[in-house]
């Protein structure tokens, strides 16, 4: 298969691009201009400015599949602070959709978070205070027009929306929730196995699925 994954610089967005090499796909990493990527020789990248259809469409080119992990880049979650470009998915995602429907691909699967859309009432109270009072209510809002905007475009769209993440290893004990509690993880590793493997079924099973490996 050959997958463009966006955002391949931040934590999935690397092991997205790892993992795909293992499993044999060629892979296009796409990034903004500013990120720092290591990756192999054999990875396609491509650098710009991902609000631009045009850039976008020139990147996704020859790809079957798009694998978004993007989201804001937030300097931590303290009541006071602020994302470096708080509307970079409410301009980056009609643009996705717009590149990807001119290069003629079909099939997306992106990354938003537990506790975002329908799924708010689906978290603890404490963790529902916690989207609220922190810096997270700029990036739920975000990622919440992200979805929308995915699933009104007339895609085959798969947004998973992972419980806390970490950077442990992968387990491959992935399960789809539809309620957590406690400290609900999952690793940054699963996430990206979770949404390979699912980009390999012939339909998606779910389009908005909560995932994570403990707190259920």
């Amino acid at each position: 298969m050959i997958v463009a994954i966006l955002g391949a610089s931040g934590g999935c967005g690397r092991e997205l691009v790892k993992q795909a090499l293992e499993r044999g796909h060629a892979v296009t990493a796409v990034v903004r201009s500013s990120s720092k990527l290591d990756v192999p020789s054999a990875v396609r990248v491509e650098r710009g400015d991902l609000t631009d259809a045009a850039f976008l469409e020139k990147a996704l080119a020859g790809s079957e599949l798009v694998l978004s992990a993007l989201g804001l880049r937030m300097p931590g979650i303290a009541p006071w602070h602020k994302p470096e470009q708080p509307d970079f998915l409410t301009k980056s995602t009609p643009a996705l959709v717009d590149a990807m429907k001119r290069a003629a691909i079909t099939r997306v699967v992106a990354i938003s978070a537990g506790g975002v859309g329908d799924s708010y009432e689906q978290v603890p109270g404490a963790f529902r205070f916690m989207i609220k009072t922190t810096a997270l209510k700029h990036a739920y809002a975000e990622l919440a027009v992200m979805e929308r905007t995915l699933l009104s475009s007339g895609l085959d769209v798969c947004i998973c929306r992972p419980t806390g993440l970490t950077d442990g290893p992968r387990t491959g004990a992935v399960k789809v929730c539809s309620s957590f509690k406690g400290r609900a993880t999952i690793s940054r590793a699963d996430v990206a196995g979770w949404m390979l493997d699912e980009a390999a079924k012939p339909a998606f099973a779910q389009r908005t699925p909560m995932i994570t490996v403990t707190g259920t």
